[in-house]
């Protein structure tokens, strides 16, 4: 459906870390024909996509500018992409400071950025059947919480929509002290929950949520409290618990090429893991594959969207 001979994708979060990696990766494959770099920041962007273009010698990457954390941004960059798109990796995602204060759309900026404008994004496209092939949400394994690391694994009582919606809008630690980890996979969970349900909708394009593990070499932890920050850069890979950068990056690309992972599945480390081979994240957590709490999660996320 692209435009162009060969392959076009948009990445988010495509200035750094995993997104500007996944980029790179991808610009090696020959069937890619463009590769659209959606960022917040135009020098950023501009420095990236220099960078990459040394480094692949190829000359395909376009900058979009899209804060995926303000929805009128982010239709204005998918106003501004050319065409079709063969494959969407939604990569972009924060965790820090600010993360529980809410946005002028009444949701947490940690959802905003990390499922709430990759929901108006992917969704424009799909409404204007401007998406050909696949769509890759970039998860976590705290959305099924990782015990050896004291990550809770997402709990509700009844995973209705109404429930949800509390984490969309931060009211869920209205009355108990935030855990932002919790919170993460919160936001984690309910987006994984929201591309099954999407899978189910449109079972001819694919839906796939991957995390990139524990990775080394990213911004992520930039915003962290320095304890949780020293453990993140320093710690956990001393231990053996976090892969290289290309490592993770690997993992989102092979959610675009791989035609073997299954629509609405979200694929991440084993049980317990933050690395190592992807498995099936329902086989760990079943409420993942539960289409009911699917339907509540999108349902959740659409009282946000005007």
């Amino acid at each position: 459906m692209s435009t162009l001979p060969g392959k076009t994708v948009l990445i988010t979060g495509a200035n750094a870390g995993i997104g500007k990696d996944v980029a790179r990766q991808l610009a090696l494959r020959p069937e890619m024909a463009r590769i659209y770099l959606a960022c917040r920041n135009q020098d950023r962007a501009t420095a990236a996509k220099a960078e990459l273009e040394a480094v692949t010698g190829r000359h395909i990457f376009d900058i979009i500018l899209m804060d995926v954390a303000d929805l009128g941004s982010v239709r204005a960059g998918l106003a501004a992409i050319n065409g079709s798109l063969d494959a969407l990796v939604m990569n972009a995602g924060r965790i820090g400071g600010n993360s529980m204060d809410l946005t002028a759309d009444g949701v947490t900026n940690l959802f905003a950025t990390n499922v709430l404008g990759h929901v108006v994004l992917l969704e424009g496209l799909l409404t204007e059947d401007r998406l050909g092939e696949v769509a890759v949400f970039a998860g976590s394994e705290a959305a099924r919480g990782v015990p050896r690391l004291r990550m809770k694994r997402p709990s509700f009582v009844s995973t209705s929509a109404d429930e949800l919606a509390t984490v969309i809008d931060g009211s869920y630690f209205a009355d108990r002290k935030t855990d932002l980890n919790l919170a993460f996979g919160q936001v984690k969970y309910i987006g994984a929950l929201w591309m099954a349900c999407l899978a189910r909708r449109h079972p001819d394009r694919r839906f796939i949520t991957v995390s990139p593990g524990n990775t080394t070499g990213t911004q992520a932890p930039n915003d962290l409290k320095l304890p949780l920050r020293i453990a993140a850069k320093y710690v956990m890979p001393t231990l053996g618990l976090a892969h290289k950068l290309d490592v993770g990056a690997r993992r989102l690309v092979d959610g675009v090429t791989d035609s073997t992972l299954s629509s609405g599945v979200f694929y991440a480390s084993a049980a317990n893991t933050l690395k190592g081979p992807l498995v099936n994240q329902a086989d760990i957590f079943p409420d993942l594959a539960n289409p009911t709490f699917q339907d509540h999660a999108n349902e959740a996320i659409h009282r946000f969207i005007s």
